[in-house]
């Protein structure tokens, strides 16, 4: 690289440091990902199908595995936008901005060199659950990642300077964590605890001023609290994911708790911590360089996975936790990209390096790029299932030529109910696999009962459908079976086929 060639890239990241390069490079990367989800398929995903079908209405509590807020958001969202898959996304892609915007502000807060800000908050784009899984899937991970995000942002913001206006704003954070997902008190308890090691931060945590923290979470968290919250269905969630074959003696549930934890340690920081290794080696002997003034970020974050590593043992010694999964982890190693360049910092670093992980951070966000168009365009191997691609659209507009006009959709599979509703927004919709939420009847409805699901499992109302028609509806699916198939775009060969019967509203399905 030449002289003025140098000049010009190093000019150029000193400009995408700053505020308005880091947002208009921000905003122009996902916004890029939000119209091709739009214009590539209009079939929402994995977990947008529960939301469209829970965010029928507005209430304390939906299900046990989450809390409310996610769901709470897109209900707003429909109310402004309505009912569109435009709508779902733009509550996870704003989430993902905030995300990304909370790390650079803490990055600005924690390093003095604009090329390590850049680096720090954008390297968790190599973490795969953040790089890729976003785009794909999650919706209240989405949530819990930008309430961590923002959480320690205001926590830095408070520890550096502790005007009543940062209290306020922690509140407001870890609010929004606690009604986010049930992983973020592990995250905000071990950052406090982390904090009080250290006097700058011991000093605002122990300020009386916290009260005015504590006392803005406690107002917004009463209300699901009193009215929505159940413990005794929380630990339900807990027995059934985290205690795999909880029969399993004490010793090889410990052991099979232990590896599982460290293979997903290593698949949900990967490829970061493999780049990382690559390109800065000397960051795993990185002498700590004590901070002169103020809070010293690489001890506050090493106490933090300290302390958070404990939590994990003792989720596995002491509460039996038998199984984890990778992308559970978010709230546990989301702050390793800022730890790592703390590291990287106390090790020196050159400019070459610095361009090699640039080099890098534009392929992974290329390759994001070209896997979404290989997803939506070609179908596998790009995806598994393909969920995305199939013709759930096409399919409800030909059951609406059929005969559907309006009334209430019972489906035997959460996928095709919450298709349905993106076509069909002014039908209620519920599923069989959703047996806990009912939507509210209108008064006065008086509409059609369309019972549907996926023709594989028979021309006959599936057992489970029929018993669930029957006993949260008081009404059965009489008639004739009818079907509607569709072709996959990515190859007509393929097809999807669904069955359903119309029927004259009654009991509750109407």
């Amino acid at each position: 690289m030449n002289q003025a060639e140098g000049s010009l890239t190093s000019r150029l990241a000193a400009y995408l440091a700053t505020p308005s390069g880091f947002f208009g490079l921000l905003a122009a990367y996902l916004g890029l990902h939000f119209v091709m989800r739009l214009l590539l398929s209009s079939t929402i995903g994995v977990d947008d199908v529960a939301e469209a079908i829970y965010a029928q209405s507005l209430q304390w509590s939906y299900y046990p595995r989450q809390p409310p807020l996610y769901t709470w958001l897109v209900w707003g969202s429909f109310q402004i936008f309505g009912v569109s898959l435009a709508a779902v996304t733009a509550v996870k892609y704003a989430l993902v901005a905030l995300s990304y915007a909370f790390f650079y502000l803490s990055a600005r807060r924690m390093f003095t060199d604009r090329a390590l800000v850049l680096a720090a908050a954008l390297s968790p784009s190599l973490i795969f659950a953040v790089g890729w899984g976003f785009h794909v899937g999650f919706t209240n991970t989405a949530l819990l990642t930008a309430a961590c995000a923002g959480t320690f942002y205001a926590f830095l913001r408070l520890c550096d300077r502790g005007a009543i206006a940062d209290y306020v704003w922690l509140g407001l954070a870890v609010s929004a964590g606690l009604l986010s997902k049930w992983g973020f008190p592990a995250f905000a308890g071990s950052l406090v605890i982390a904090g009080l090691f250290q006097e700058s931060s011991r000093r605002r945590l122990l300020n009386p001023r916290i009260f005015v923290t504590l006392a803005i979470a406690a107002a917004l968290l009463a209300p699901f609290a009193i009215w929505g919250f159940s413990a005794a269905r929380v630990n339900d969630v807990f027995q059934a994911d985290m205690r795999h074959g909880g029969h399993v003696p004490y010793v090889p549930g410990v052991v099979a708790g232990l590896k599982t934890l460290v293979v997903s340690i290593a698949a949900f920081l990967a490829p970061l911590w493999i780049f990382g290794l690559i390109v800065f080696p000397k960051s795993l002997t990185a002498r700590h360089k004590a901070a002169a003034i103020g809070l010293d970020h690489r001890r506050l974050l090493e106490r933090f996975f300290m302390v958070t590593g404990v939590v994990l043992l003792a989720g596995v010694f002491v509460f039996g936790i038998t199984f984890f999964k990778s992308r559970w982890l978010h709230p546990i190693l989301l702050l390793f990209p800022l730890y790592f360049f703390c590291l990287v910092r106390d090790s020196g670093y050159s400019a070459r390096q610095m361009r090699i992980w640039a080099a890098i951070l534009i392929a992974a966000a290329a390759a994001a790029v070209g896997m979404r168009l290989g997803q939506d365009l070609a179908g596998p191997p790009f995806c598994g299932k393909c969920r995305l691609l199939k013709p759930y659209p096409e399919l409800t507009r030909d059951i609406q030529a059929r005969g559907f006009s309006g009334g209430t959709v019972v489906a035997g599979d959460e996928h095709i109910a919450g298709n349905v509703r993106m076509v069909a927004p002014e039908a209620r919709v519920a599923t069989s696999k959703y047996p806990f939420y009912i939507p509210p009847l209108r008064d006065g409805a008086a509409g059609q009962c369309l019972v549907i699901w996926d023709a594989r499992e028979g021309d006959t109302v599936p057992g489970p459908l029929a018993d669930f028609l029957g006993k949260d509806f008081g009404a059965v699916a009489a008639g004739p079976t009818q079907s509607v198939e569709a072709s996959y775009h990515y190859d007509p060969s393929r097809t999807l086929r669904l069955n359903f019967r119309i029927t004259p509203g009654t009991g509750d399905c109407r």
